[in-house]
């Protein structure tokens, strides 16, 4: 705070008494000097040089117009009552000195009051800088601290979103086929959503017809107090089948309990509309009340509803068949309806039957992690391998297009292009904005497909 560029200022500074009395002493110091040098002549005016000038000049550099102008005027007064006095020297009045030490004083001071203006500005400008700087450095810390428990939480947890839910889909498949898989799993559902969540304070509950919430949970975290079936975030979230919140403002302010015991409502929803629980949180840091973070819980409750809700003898097919197929496809196209996040399909038809054994396996070899794939013949006889590219830009599938043409050139020779072998490709992009509608005719009509072997 004493730092060099805080000093703004032209000279030390000085209350109104002791400027006051350095401009009396100063003149009267002038006086004393130009007496002793010149008893004839004490305001040196017959001199080459009015030296006497720089009394003032000094005065209104240093405390500005007013003092200056005191002591111009206080040397004007000592030259009138000379010649008052009789002094020969000041029989004639000398203008020209009395207008000089005037304007000069005057010039001085009032640039000196200017500067001095301006340096005040700057001062306010910096202090307000310095203070935004503190605040900021403290936030830098505050976040580079969170941000290193960050990394020690996720450093010590070696499980990623994707691993979690192979995980559930694992312990999903070793239930009976009877029992109640959400009631079996629902710890495991509530650890999961509040690992990504941090969630605090949360409770699973489940769902009867999209309209009843038991009242009862089926996994607690924290100390979470009795659910009121008729809260407003409970009632908006069945009637509206979407994450609801409060406002980061009313919770800000802390207005947030005059609305809702809650501070989010996030429902467990299939593919096919059915809600079959919901996730009432009652406390979450405030870091985490975001949009993005919001969108992670919606987009992964999503998925444990689709898990939750699969045919069982699916579950326990080791490869993926048409309903997880179709189960996927369906999601993928609701996650780039409400939450923008893109998703690619590709049809490969395989129309040449000399080379379609070996190009459906150099299809299967090209698939990447996070890839599914659906094999089928469709309506005109011919093989039909379906890739979904989730989470994939329309540039990424053009990257994965131009990849397997590479592929393509290396196992049958680069004078041969996927057309030559007589395969068929067609594209279609999910986005935000497109209708199921748009999707059932590109399977049905352009690839060739009926409602048995996939469905949307």
């Amino acid at each position: 705070m004493q730092s060099a560029q805080k000093d703004y200022i032209l000279a030390p500074r000085a209350s109104g008494e002791v400027s006051w009395m350095e401009t009396l002493l100063l003149t009267l110091l002038s006086l004393g000097l130009g007496y002793w040098f010149s008893p004839e002549d004490p305001l040196l005016v017959s001199e080459p040089f009015p030296w006497m000038i720089l009394a003032p000049l000094l005065l209104g550099i240093r405390y500005g117009f007013v003092q200056g102008l005191a002591s111009a005027a206080l040397l004007i007064a000592a030259l009138f009552a000379f010649r008052v006095a009789g002094w020969e020297a000041y029989d004639p009045v000398p203008a020209a000195f009395v207008v000089g030490v005037l304007l000069c004083t005057m010039l001085v001071g009032e640039f000196r009051d200017i500067w001095e203006r301006r340096l005040e500005r700057l001062s306010l400008a910096n202090d307000y800088r310095q203070l935004r700087l503190d605040e900021f450095t403290r936030a830098h810390h505050i976040l580079r601290i969170s941000h290193d428990r960050l990394e020690q939480r996720i450093a010590g947890n070696d499980q990623s979103l994707r691993s979690s839910l192979l995980s559930l889909r694992e312990q999903l498949r070793a239930l009976p086929r009877e029992g109640d898989a959400l009631a079996a799993l629902a710890e495991t559902v509530l650890s999961l959503l509040a690992q990504y969540g941090s969630l605090r304070i949360a409770g699973l509950y489940r769902v009867h017809d999209n309209v009843r919430v038991d009242e009862r949970p089926l996994a607690v975290l924290g100390d979470m107090a009795e659910l009121d079936g008729n809260d407003l975030l409970v009632r908006l979230c069945l009637e509206r089948g979407e994450l609801v919140s409060v406002r980061s403002d009313l919770l800000d302010r802390g207005e947030s309990r005059s609305h809702s015991a809650l501070q989010v409502c996030v429902p467990l929803v299939d593919t096919e509309d059915r809600i079959l629980a919901v996730l009432a949180v009652q406390q979450m840091p405030f870091f985490m009340f975001h949009e993005r973070s919001f969108s992670l819980l919606a987009i992964l409750a999503g998925h444990i509803a689709d898990l939750l809700m699969s045919d069982p003898q699916a579950l326990q097919l080791p490869d993926i068949d048409a309903q997880h197929y179709s189960q996927l496809l369906k999601r993928s196209l609701l996650d780039a309806r409400d939450h923008g996040l893109p998703a690619c399909l590709f049809s490969f038809e395989l129309t040449d039957e000399a080379h379609g054994e070996e190009l459906q396996r150099l299809l299967e070899g090209s698939q990447r992690g996070l890839d599914v794939q659906l094999r089928v013949r469709n309506g005109h006889g011919n093989r039909l391998v379906l890739v979904l590219l989730p989470l994939t830009s329309a540039d990424g599938s053009q990257g994965y297009l131009r990849r397997l043409r590479m592929l393509v050139a290396e196992r049958f020779g680069p004078t041969l292009e996927l057309e030559a072998l007589g395969v068929r490709t067609h594209h279609y992009q999910l986005e935000a904005g497109n209708e199921r509608e748009a999707l059932r005719r590109f399977l049905f009509n352009e690839c060739a497909l009926n409602d048995q072997q996939v469905a949307v």
